[in-house]
């Protein structure tokens, strides 16, 4: 029992409030608030520092560079590197993306953990030999480290380490005039005029005394009706340039400007964003070739071959273009050499095929075989739908007038096209009778496409050939598939149902 202090009569233990004189009790229930809010202050505090600490991470303000870098995003990276738009951001943007990304990461962390953790300021370097940004850190409302991150001094006017500023405009009637090489590209509604200058022959400032004695060759770009042409980005040219080595190609929608050192290595720019980028492959900024030589193929590849180091043979490498990252990446290599069967010999037969045809390439997995491409089968197709057994010869030479090849094979005669297909045909009848297609085009792995053939109706094994075979029914039509010892898939053949 208690008692109200006001009147002195019992009240309910617990009760703030007293029946007789109609008085609350207020000491408790303020102290009930009081612990409350000291405990949900508590909270927020613990919560609050916690939040700080991840904010102010050093790994986290490098990551939100790094993002904004690989996303293209000028916001994000203005506002991390503290910009207030007293630099072109975009210029910014592209300066720090055109280098080894990855590498640069790693610098960025090791500077703004060093800096988190001792204080001493840091700077990192942009792969050409530039100062690029600066790690400071700093204090967050007096308590909490953070590392604060800056653009250097950046050097865009005059020359620095042998770079010409990258905001350096001439005059176009001067880049008509002194262009080696000069051309018109068409970006959305807007033509642009692309030149490639020696920029000794340009009044203005030149290369330190110390290159002074070789070319340096730069790209500018100006759009139509524009009296000055500027600079690009990066758009040094890092060798010397013959007028027979600068080349424009097309690749599905995408055009490259390419130049070719030496005949040993082959750089690429392209036009994007009314901007100029270099092409990488992998993160390298060249091409190694052998004489020179690539191929374009179709709208997404490149294909380079080059003898095998330390072996008598020859390695195709063929690269996927990636739109989003102006990058070919690494896709497959095939190598000819004396560790295959007769690999020498067809190493060799396959270096004259793709030197003497343009449209030939060596094949590499670019098609994939599905459910759907099972139900081809049955009306005569094999994965393609443009040619069907039974058609004429003469209307599959309408379509694809580029084979490469055309003689006997165990007694029938056959036109081969590029990308591993052949396609053979009644001389008599005309009508096609055999459409097979090279393994090496497949991404499916063996499991995979058997998985979806299913169980084979008969099956073998070539003594001769070291090779497997299986057999397949679909309606009135053949399925033949070879593959070797290695489970590597050789071949797939579709006919009429044999009888």
């Amino acid at each position: 029992m208690e008692y109200c202090k006001s009147c002195g009569k019992s009240i309910h233990l617990g009760t703030s409030y007293c029946r007789f004189c109609q008085k609350r009790e207020k000491k408790k229930q303020f102290l009930k608030r009081f612990i409350k809010a000291i405990a949900i202050l508590m909270v927020c505090i613990v919560w609050g520092h916690t939040q700080m600490k991840h904010v102010t991470a050093p790994e986290r303000t490098v990551q939100g560079i790094y993002l904004a870098i690989m996303n293209n995003d000028e916001k994000a990276l203005a506002d991390a590197l503290n910009m207030d738009g007293k630099l072109d951001t975009r210029e910014i943007l592209q300066y720090l993306k055109n280098q080894n990304l990855p590498a640069f990461h790693e610098k960025m962390q090791h500077a703004a953990g060093t800096v988190y953790r001792n204080g001493n300021p840091q700077t990192i370097r942009h792969e050409d030999g530039q100062d690029i940004l600066k790690f400071r850190q700093q204090k967050k409302f007096g308590i909490y480290k953070a590392v604060n991150v800056s653009l250097t001094d950046v050097k865009f006017s005059g020359v620095a380490n042998g770079r010409l500023d990258s905001k350096e405009t001439i005059p176009t009637e001067l880049l008509v005039d002194h262009a080696m090489y000069s051309t018109d590209w068409q970006y959305g509604d807007t033509m642009f005029h692309l030149y490639v200058v020696n920029i000794k022959d340009l009044p203005g400032p030149k290369v330190n005394e110390k290159e002074d004695d070789k070319p340096s060759y730069a790209l500018f770009l100006a759009k139509d009706n524009e009296t000055k042409g500027m600079l690009q980005i990066d758009g040094r040219i890092p060798f010397i340039v013959e007028r027979e080595n600068i080349g424009e190609y097309e690749l599905g929608n995408q055009h490259f400007l390419g130049f070719i050192d030496n005949e040993t290595s082959l750089v690429l720019w392209t036009l994007e964003n009314g901007r100029l980028s270099p092409v990488l492959f992998d993160d390298q900024k060249s091409l190694t070739l052998n004489e020179g030589k690539f191929k374009f193929i179709e709208k997404a590849y490149l294909q380079t071959y080059e003898p095998v180091l330390g072996k008598d043979g020859w390695t195709f490498t063929t690269w996927g273009w990636e739109q989003d990252q102006l990058k070919f990446n690494l896709l497959h290599t095939e190598s000819y050499t004396a560790d295959r069967p007769y690999g020498l010999e067809t190493g060799q037969h396959t270096m004259q095929l793709w030197n003497e045809y343009e449209d030939y390439y060596v094949a590499f997995p670019q098609y994939t075989f599905t459910e759907q491409s099972a139900e081809l089968l049955k009306d005569g197709m094999l994965l393609h739908q443009d040619v069907q057994l039974g058609m004429p010869i003469e209307d599959v030479l309408q379509i694809h007038s580029n084979f490469y090849e055309h003689d006997y094979y165990a007694g029938g005669i056959y036109y081969s096209f590029p990308g591993g297909r052949t396609i053979f045909y009644d001389e008599l009848a005309g009508d096609v009778t055999y459409i097979t297609l090279n393994g090496g085009s497949l991404t499916n792995e063996l499991e995979e496409l058997l998985a979806i053939l299913g169980p084979p109706e008969n099956e073998g094994y070539d003594e001769m050939n070291d090779e497997y075979t299986y057999y397949y029914m679909f309606g009135q039509n053949q399925l033949r598939l070879d593959r070797g010892m290695d489970g590597r898939i050789i071949s797939l053949w579709l006919s009429k149902r044999q009888n």
